[in-house]
């Protein structure tokens, strides 16, 4: 799957994105197609909209497992590097629904960042 296949998968997850995609330097890169869902993301976690927020890491699940390895490494640099200041001031429970439903590979990747950063 390559981030045109992706924009595809990620607007019938969350519909509102159609209008971001709509602008074409949006969808021209997988880095720019990652950052438009990881914002939403972002906005999912702070309105605590637990329901599309589960589809919508089911779905970062599956674009990173599927995704070509642009994609991959777009998932890797923008949305599991911005998961610690997105869940910063989430109550722990909901930080930790949120890495549960992460796969494996992206928690392994997670972690892999954190310590390899020293924090």
């Amino acid at each position: 799957m390559n981030h045109k296949d992706a924009v595809a998968e990620i607007i019938q997850t969350i519909p509102e994105t159609k209008e971001d995609f709509k602008e074409f330097y949006k969808t021209n890169s997988p880095f720019m197609v990652i950052n438009v869902f990881t914002r939403h993301i972002k906005k999912l976690i702070k309105e605590n909209d637990q329901q599309i927020l589960i589809k919508s890491i089911l779905k970062m699940n599956k674009l990173y497992s599927k995704g070509d390895a642009a994609l991959k490494n777009a998932i890797e640099n923008i949305f599991v590097y911005s998961l610690d200041s997105f869940t910063f001031c989430c109550e722990p429970t909901y930080k930790k629904m949120i890495f549960n439903k992460m796969s494996p590979s992206l928690q392994e990747n997670y972690f892999h960042q954190v310590y390899k950063s020293g924090i």
